[in-house]
C-alpha cells in the first residue's frame, strides 16, 4: 500500500574523529574504565555528542505492523557476540561522532574494519524492505576508536533514542565521577601514608641530638676512666718510689749505725793510744776531766743517735701505713672503675684522702716550723759565740776557731742565697706550670732524700754544738792553766808539755772543724735540696687536692644528670607508647577506608555488569525491531506493543537511576564521611605535632622547676601528712553524719507510718 521499495544508503565505517578513515581496534566486551586517565580521554572523546539521530525515512505502518506482529507473536531474541547486528544502538557518551548518520547507532569501538564500499542488505519479511549492513554486536565500548556507519533508516522514535542515550550518558558521567573521586581518595590515603611515615621518621630522628649528647657523654666517661687508670698508674709508680725510699732510709740507717760503731772503735782506740803514748799523765785531774767530758759527749751522742733511729723508725711505719691505706683506696677505685658507678664508699674513701691530705700538710707546716725554731737556735748559739769569744781574751786557738767560723758563716750564707734564688725559680716555674711529670718525680725523690739527710743533719749540727761547748771549755781551763804556769816558774817543762799536747789536740780539734765545717756544708746543701722537695711535695699536695675537688664536682655533676636522664627516659616511653597505640589506631582507620574504598568498588564493578546486561538487552531489542520490520502487516500493533516496551524500557531506566542516585547519594555520604574522617586525622596528626612541641617546652621548664620542687617536697609531705590527718578526721565525722542521716531518716519513715 506504501512504496514497496526503499534505497537503502551504503554501509559506511567512520572513525571516531568523523574523518572517515577506515582504522579502528578489534572488538573488545564493553568495560567501564578504571583509571581516571582513560575515562578522561573518552570523555573528552564524547563530549560532542548529542543523542543517536537518523537521517532515513519513517517507516509505514505495514512495516509497523508486521514488526508489532512478529514482536508479539516470538518472545525476545538474543544475538550471540558472532552475530549480526544491523542497527547499531547509540553510544554512551565517549564513542559517539556527530558525523555519522541518523539511521545509525554504535556503542564505542568497531568490532572489526570495514571498507568503505562494502554494501550490506537487510533482508526482511517483506519483498519491500530490504536489509541494511550487517555490524557484529561486539562493536559496544566506551573509548569509541571505531565507528560504524549505516545509512538505515530510523525504527525508533527521536525523542525516544535522545532520552535513552541522555540516560546512559549521564550514568557513563556518574560513573567516571566516582571513578575520579574513588582516584582522588586513593591518592589521599597515599599522600597521608608517606605523611605519616615522614612524620615517623621524623619522630624517630627527633631524639637524635639526645642520643648525639648520650653517646658524646658516653665518651666522657670512658676517656674519664682511661684518665683514673692513668692516675692509679702514677699512684702505683710513687707507691713503688715510696718502698724504695723505704728501702733507702733503711739502708742509711743501717750505714749510719755502721759508722756509729765505726766511731766508738775509733775514739776507744784513739784513748787507748793516747793511754799509751803519756802513761805518767794518766792519773791527772786534767786527764780525768777530759775523759769525762769526751764520755759525756759519746753518751749524749748515742742518745740523739738513739732518738733519731726511733723517729725514723716511727716514720718509717707511718709511711707503711699510709702506703697500705692508699694500696687500699686504689684497690677500692680500681674496683669502682670496674663496676662503673660510684657509692658512698668511693665519697668517705676521698672524704678520707683530703682528710689524709690535710694531716699531712699540717705536718709540713709543723717541720717547717720546727726547722725555722732551728735555725733561731743555730743564729742564737752563733751570736753567743761571738759574744764569748768577744769577751774572751783572744789568743792563737781563738782566733783559729773564729776564722774557722766566720768562713762557715761566709759558706752558710752563700748557700743560703743559692736556696733563696733556687725557691725563687721553684717559685717562677709554678707561676708558669712549667714543672713536668719527670722534674716532679725527681723532686718527689729528692724530698724523700732530703727527709732523709735532714734528721741526719740536725743530729750532727747537735753534735757540732755540743763540741763547740766543749772547745769552749777547754779553752777556759787552757786559760786557767796558763795562769797557773805563770805562777809556778817550776813547772815550766810540765807548761810546754802540756802546750804540745795542747797543740797536738788543737790540731786534732781544727782537723775535727775542717770535717765538721765540710759535713755542715753537706748539710747544709742537703738542707737545701730537702727544701726544693718539700717545695715540690706542696705543689703536688694542692694539685692533688685540687683534682679531688674536681673529681666531686664532677661525681655530683654525673649524679644530677644520671637522675634527670631516668626522669626523662621514663617520660620518653610513656610518650612513645601514647604515641605508638594513636598511630595504631590511625593505620586501622585507614584499613578501614581501604576496605570500604574497596567494597565501593566492588559495587561499581556490579553496576558497570549491570549496565552491560542492560545493553545487551537493547541489543536484543534492535533484533526484534529489525525482524519486525519484515512483518508488514500488524504494524499498528506493533507499535503499541513498541511503545509499551519502551514505557516499560523507560520505568526500568527510571528505576536504574533511582537505584543509581541512592547508590551515588550512600557513596557520596560515606566518601564524606571518610573526608570528614580525613580530617579529623590531619587535625590529630597535627595536634600530636603541637603536643610534642608543648611536652619539649614543658619537659624543660619541669627540668627547671625540678631543683624548686625538690625544696619544697619536704614540705608538701608534711602538709601531705597533715591533710591525710585531717582526711581521716573528716571521713569519720562524715560517717557519722551518715549514721545521723540514716536514723532520721528511718525516723522520718516511721513517723508517716504512724501517723
Amino acid at each position: 500500500m506504501y512504496g514497496s521499495s526503499r534505497s537503502i544508503s551504503k554501509l559506511e565505517v567512520v572513525g571516531s574523529n568523523g574523518n572517515g578513515s577506515g582504522s579502528g581496534s578489534p572488538g573488545r566486551s564493553p568495560r567501564l574504565p578504571r583509571s581516571p586517565r582513560l575515562g578522561h580521554r573518552r570523555n573528552s572523546s564524547s563530549s560532542s555528542t548529542g543523542g543517536l539521530t537518523g537521517s532515513g525515512k519513517t517507516l509505514s505502518m505495514e512495516n509497523i505492523q508486521s514488526m508489532n506482529a512478529a514482536y508479539a507473536a516470538g518472545g525476545p531474541t538474543y544475538f550471540t557476540d558472532t552475530a549480526e547486528d544491523p542497527v547499531g544502538i547509540g553510544s554512551l557518551g565517549s564513542g559517539l561522532n556527530p558525523s555519522l548518520p541518523k539511521s545509525t547507532m554504535t556503542l564505542g569501538r568497531a568490532g572489526f574494519r570495514v571498507p568503505s564500499g562494502v554494501r550490506a542488505a537487510i533482508i526482511g519479511s517483506s519483498p519491500n524492505i530490504n536489509s541494511g549492513a550487517v555490524v557484529p554486536s561486539d562493536a559496544i565500548a566506551f573509548g569509541g576508536e571505531m565507528q560504524s556507519q549505516t545509512s538505515q533508516a530510523a525504527t525508533v522514535p527521536h525523542s525516544m533514542r535522545q532520552a535513552r542515550d541522555g540516560a546512559m550518558s549521564d550514568l557513563q558521567t556518574q560513573l567516571r565521577e566516582v571513578l575520579r573521586e574513588n582516584e582522588l581518595l586513593r591518592r589521599e590515603l597515599e599522600a597521608k601514608e608517606s605523611k605519616l611515615s615522614s612524620s615517623m621518621n621524623s619522630i624517630k630522628t627527633f631524639w637524635s641530638p639526645e642520643l648525639k649528647k648520650e653517646r658524646a657523654l658516653r665518651k666522657d666517661e670512658a676517656t674519664k676512666v682511661a684518665v683514673w687508670k692513668e692516675q692509679y698508674r702514677a699512684v702505683q709508680e710513687e707507691t713503688q718510689h715510696f718502698q724504695r725510699t723505704m728501702q733507702a732510709l733503711q739502708d742509711e740507717l743501717r750505714i749510719q749505725r755502721d759508722l756509729n760503731q765505726l766511731l766508738q772503735a775509733d775514739y776507744s782506740e784513739s784513748a787507748h793510744l793516747g793511754n799509751r803514748s803519756i802513761p805518767p799523765q794518766e792519773m791527772t785531774e786534767e786527764n780525768f776531766l777530759r775523759l769525762h767530758g769526751e764520755y759525756e759527749r759519746q753518751v749524749k751522742e748515742l742518745f740523739l743517735l738513739r732518738k733519731t733511729l726511733e723517729e725514723m723508725e716511727l716514720r718509717i711505719d707511718t709511711q707503711k701505713h699510709t702506703l697500705t691505706a692508699r694500696d687500699e683506696s686504689i684497690k677500692k677505685l680500681l674496683e669502682m672503675l670496674q663496676s662503673k658507678g660510684l657509692s658512698s664508699r668511693a665519697a668517705e674513701e676521698d672524704h678520707e684522702q683530703t682528710r689524709r691530705l690535710a694531716d699531712a700538710e699540717m705536718t709540713i707546716h709543723q717541720l717547717e716550723g720546727l726547722l725555722e725554731q732551728k735555725d733561731k737556735e743555730m743564729l742564737q748559739l752563733r751570736e753567743e759565740l761571738h759574744r764569748r769569744y768577744e769577751a774572751a781574751p783572744e789568743s792563737t786557738k781563738t782566733k783559729a776557731l773564729q776564722t774557722v767560723i766566720e768562713m762557715k758563716d761566709a759558706k752558710i750564707s752563700s748557700l743560703e742565697r743559692g736556696m733563696r734564688e733556687l725557691e725563687e725559680e721553684v717559685n717562677m716555674l709554678k707561676s708558669n706550670g712549667a714543672l713536668s711529670s719527670e722534674e716532679r718525680e725527681e723532686e718527689i725523690k729528692q724530698m724523700e732524700v732530703y727527709r732523709s739527710h735532714s734528721k741526719f743533719m740536725k743530729n750532727k749540727v747537735e753534735q757540732l754544738k755540743d763540741e763547740l761547748t766543749q772547745n769552749q771549755s777547754e779553752n777556759e781551763e787552757l786559760r786557767k792553766q796558763v795562769n797557773a804556769l805563770q805562777q809556778e816558774v817550776s813547772g815550766i817543762e810540765q807548761a810546754k808539755q802540756d802546750l804540745s799536747r795542747k797543740d797536738s789536740e788543737l790540731l786534732a780539734f781544727r782537723t775535727k772543724l775542717e770535717t765538721l765545717t765540710n759535713q755542715f756544708s753537706d748539710s747544709k746543701q742537703h738542707v737545701d735540696v730537702l727544701k726544693e722537695s718539700l717545695a715540690a711535695k706542696e705543689q703536688r699536695a694542692a694539685i692533688l687536692q685540687t683534682e679531688v675537688d674536681a673529681l666531686r664536682l664532677r661525681l655530683e655533676e654525673k649524679e644530677s644528670l644520671l637522675s634527670k636522664k631516668s626522669q626523662q627516659m621514663s617520660e620518653l616511653t610513656e610518650e612513645k607508647s601514647t604515641q605508638h597505640g594513636e598511630i595504631t589506631d590511625l593505620k586501622d582507620m585507614l584499613d578501614v577506608k581501604e576496605r570500604k574504598v574497596n567494597v565501593l568498588q566492588k559495587k561499581i564493578e556490579n553496576l558497570q555488569d549491570q549496565l552491560k546486561d542492560k545493553e545487551k538487552q537493547l541489543s536484543g531489542l534492535k533484533d526484534r525491531v529489525k525482524s519486525l520490520q519484515t512483518d508488514t502487516s500488524n504494524t499498528d500493533t506493533a507499535l503499541g506493543t513498541l511503545e509499551e516496551a519502551l514505557a516499560e524500557k523507560e520505568r526500568i531506566i527510571e528505576r536504574l537511576k533511582e537505584q543509581r542516585e541512592k547508590e551515588d547519594r550512600e557513596k557520596g555520604e560515606e566518601i564524606e564521611t571518610s573526608k570528614k574522617e580525613l580530617k579529623e586525622l590531619r587535625e590529630k596528626v597535627s595536634q600530636l605535632q603541637a603536643d610534642l612541641a608543648d611536652r619539649e617546652t614543658s619537659v624543660l621548664d619541669l627540668k627547671e622547676k625540678a631543683s624548686s620542687l625538690a625544696s619544697s617536697s619536704v614540705k608538701r609531705d608534711s602538709r601531705l601528712k597533715c591533710l591525710e590527718i585531717g582526711l581521716e578526721q573528716k571521713r569519720e565525722e562524715c560517717v557519722q553524719l551518715e549514721n545521723q542521716l540514716k536514723k532520721a531518716q528511718s525516723a522520718a519513715a516511721e513517723y508517716p507510718g504512724q501517723c
